[in-house]
């Protein structure tokens, strides 16, 4: 090879290694810098906003305490009263003072599913049982129809199935049926909880 070409061969060839060298440069420590600057911007918003709005802390919470009350007058049988309604009727068909909660009819005592555990290998893989409510239920996650406890005009309770929609309201009440709504005429029968009388 003579000289004139190996003067151009390494021209070619540091012309190369220089190009090499200037995207190295654009996407190598000046790049990664970039994005460890725009890392480092995040992290800084991230935590002006988690120290200037952190979550909040509550010592009571309303709606877990609504879950609890409406949990006990379901376990206690308290004293409610009940309105069975039919799609398209503007009125109850049916009305009762009634113990506790409507329930579900397809609310289970027992659950049908089991822990299984494949054991293999080494154990296997294990399959979660769903928790009853404190209850003593299993809620349902859809209902055809719905159980009442009514009581009669004696005082005996008995027990009343509709399969459409129930209204229950822990209190004494009455149907208006000029302004088609429920009218509470009792005190109320249960003792609901609040932050100001928890």
């Amino acid at each position: 090879m003579n000289k004139g070409k190996i003067a151009t061969l390494a021209a070619g060839i540091g012309g190369l290694v220089l190009a090499g060298l200037a995207v190295t440069a654009c996407t190598g420590p000046s790049g990664t810098s970039a994005q460890q600057q725009e890392n480092k911007q995040q992290q800084a918003d991230t935590s002006s906003l988690i120290n200037d709005q952190p979550i909040p802390h509550f010592n009571y919470s309303q709606i877990r305490q609504t879950l609890i009350d409406a949990e006990t007058i379901s376990a206690d049988g308290t004293q409610t009263t009940s309105f069975f309604f039919q799609m398209g009727d503007q009125d109850p068909v049916f009305t009762c003072p009634s113990l506790g909660m409507p329930v579900a009819n397809t609310a289970q005592l027992s659950n049908p599913d089991q822990n299984y555990n494949s054991g293999y290998p080494q154990g296997g893989t294990s399959y979660p049982v769903p928790q009853m409510d404190p209850n003593g239920i299993y809620s349902p996650a859809s209902s055809s129809g719905t159980y009442v406890i009514c009581v009669n005009s004696g005082g005996k309770p008995y027990l009343q199935y509709w399969e459409g929609d129930v209204m229950t309201v822990t209190s004494a009440a009455t149907w208006d049926s000029t302004t088609h709504t429920i009218k509470v005429i009792g005190a109320p029968t249960a003792d609901i909880h609040t932050s100001k009388n928890k």
